[in-house]
């Protein structure tokens, strides 16, 4: 197999043949890079060209072994990255007007424009980063090490997919380093549901790490084939090597999709009770330049919602009752009698608070006619949104007043995963986003949920595609815990997802209604469970 080699000193920038430095990036460099990025943004969900996540990386691969400096990688990643998420998250643009939070039109416009460039820029630095690493690590184009003149080798093929989901997935989108791990290429695949059951077993991380894999083996050949200087030498054995290693590799694909197969056919998957999401349609901050709900208005709002549901479970959405329900003997004893006359379990959004701050949070109610005791707090807050970063608290007021967070002070984070013990069984939830962490999921499962509800609010971001990549990563916790999942949002879309990632029903944006089904009470700890923190 062809040789990727590394001429140039992996510190320094390289020389010209004229004796000058190399430049980190032409004109050239930046307009093919950054279209290849925005192919790859193509795959998001909502966008559901799928097919180029497999191809789409290959171009950013090639770029960095042609690399002459780890420096010029990590700027060709950059642009490369900034591309790619400004198409993956276009939602973000979704959240004008705000005129809700008294900005006219063109300032609405300006802050979605910065919020969608500011952390579209903060993806694209992790995705620079890979990049540079990538590019300092001695690599070879085969499956095994490789000793040669200057040291050993690493295989790519291997190695850069190990870098991507350790970057991407893992440390640059830590919740510490105020990460938000949402443009996964794994979840480009949540309508491919034979390939995807294999994350039962491996996650949607191994999903991401199968599919850099695919590209790194296509870049390989690509370079091979066409004799780049990239490679030390092209002969007809490398070529052939280069095109058993594409091989092998495409092979993987039908290998984990009869992986996967194995393990949901070993998978007791029943759906006996019925299930309602309650889609009231209200943000109560939005319609406060309309009018402004009070406590009373909304119960009675979702009361008449109620006579449409059966004897099962009921989900409520995100702070659905804005209130410290704890504290609220009234509203609590109403729904108590709801539940217990109506043979109702119910998972309610709502608020708590103690010594450490308010909590965005989520209380049961068993059809037993009693409070669960445990409330689950929301443990994964939005940087800015829910919360201010320490940095915040030294910028001007109006700065702090962006973060639409009560004066700037924000949220309490949780501490653990709950289970809300009710008769149906033990529900696990997890509030808004939420969702795009694998390793809450996980935990809360772990913990003994046997069903997993999200709850949400996204009229924020009115209609844009955010909700339908939420339901792209419910798709995957889904199947990562072999769990029937429920996510239900306050202004749509809401589904409800089996085990196998099969949306079972969804209801439409903008739309009061109440979305009904059936989900089972599972459970087997799948081995993604049981490996994943």
């Amino acid at each position: 197999m062809a040789t990727i080699t590394k001429k140039q000193d992996k510190t320094k920038p390289a020389s010209s043949k004229k004796g000058g430095s190399v430049k980190l990036m032409t004109v050239r460099d930046f307009l093919w890079l950054t279209g290849f990025g925005c192919l790859l943004g193509l795959s998001c969900p909502g966008m559901n060209q799928w097919y180029l996540a497999w191809i789409g990386l290959a171009p950013l691969v090639l770029a960095i072994a042609a690399s002459k400096s780890v420096w010029q990688a990590g700027v060709r990643g950059l642009t490369f990255g900034m591309a790619f998420n400004l198409v993956y998250l276009n939602w973000y643009l979704g959240l004008q007007p705000l005129a809700w939070l008294g900005f006219n039109e063109w300032q609405g416009w300006l802050l979605a424009v910065a919020a969608w460039t500011i952390v579209s820029f903060h993806q694209a630095l992790i995705v620079g980063l890979f990049s540079l690493v990538a590019r300092l690590i001695p690599t070879t184009g085969g499956f095994i090490p490789q000793k040669i003149p200057g040291g050993w080798r690493l295989p790519a093929v291997l190695t850069v997919p190990f870098l991507w989901v350790l970057f991407i997935n893992k440390l640059g989108n830590a919740p510490n380093a105020l990460g938000v791990p949402w443009s996964m290429l794994e979840y480009t695949q949540y309508k491919q549901l034979p390939l995807i059951q294999v994350a039962s077993i491996i996650g949607g991380i191994g999903i991401g790490f199968l599919i850099v894999m695919v590209n790194t083996s296509i870049a390989s050949l690509v370079a091979t084939m066409t004799g780049k200087s990239l490679y030390k030498s092209i002969s007809a054995t490398e070529k052939k090597f280069a095109i058993l290693q594409l091989t092998m590799v495409l092979l993987l694909i039908p290998a984990a999709m009869g992986l996967g197969h194995w393990q949901t056919a070993r998978s007791i998957l029943k759906a006996v009770t019925p299930v309602a999401i309650l889609q009231g349609n209200i943000n109560i901050d939005m319609q406060k330049t309309v009018h402004r709900y009070t406590v009373d208005e909304l119960l009675q709002h979702y009361m008449r919602l109620l006579p449409k549901l059966k004897p099962g479970l009921c989900v409520w959405t995100e702070s659905a009752i804005p209130a410290y329900l704890s504290q609220a003997p009234e509203i609590r004893n109403l729904l108590v009698e709801i539940c217990r006359t109506r043979g109702l379990d119910m998972v309610v959004g709502s608020i708590d608070r103690d010594e450490r701050g308010p909590y965005n949070s989520a209380y049961g109610v068993s059809s037993r006619g009693r409070f669960v005791d445990e409330i689950y707090h929301k443990r994964y807050l939005v940087p800015f949104g829910e919360y201010a970063p320490q940095l915040v608290q030294y910028m001007p007021e109006w700065v702090r007043r962006l973060t639409n967070t009560p004066a700037g002070a924000g949220l309490a984070s949780g501490q653990s995963a709950q289970v809300l013990d009710l008769k149906a069984g033990l529900v696990a939830p997890l509030i808004c986003f939420e969702c795009i962490s694998p390793e809450l999921a996980a935990d809360s499962t772990r913990k003994g949920g046997q069903l997993l509800v999200n709850i949400s609010d996204l009229a924020w971001f009115h209609k844009a595609v955010v909700g339908e990549q939420m339901i792209a990563f419910s798709v995957f916790r889904a199947i990562e815990n072999r769990r029937y999942f429920v996510f239900a949002a306050n202004t749509g879309p809401s589904a409800i997802i089996d085990p196998q990632g099969r949306i079972t029903a969804r209801s439409s944006i903008d739309d009061t209604t109440v979305l009904t089904g059936k989900v089972g009470f599972v459970s087997e700890i799948t081995p993604f469970t049981t490996w994943f923190r």
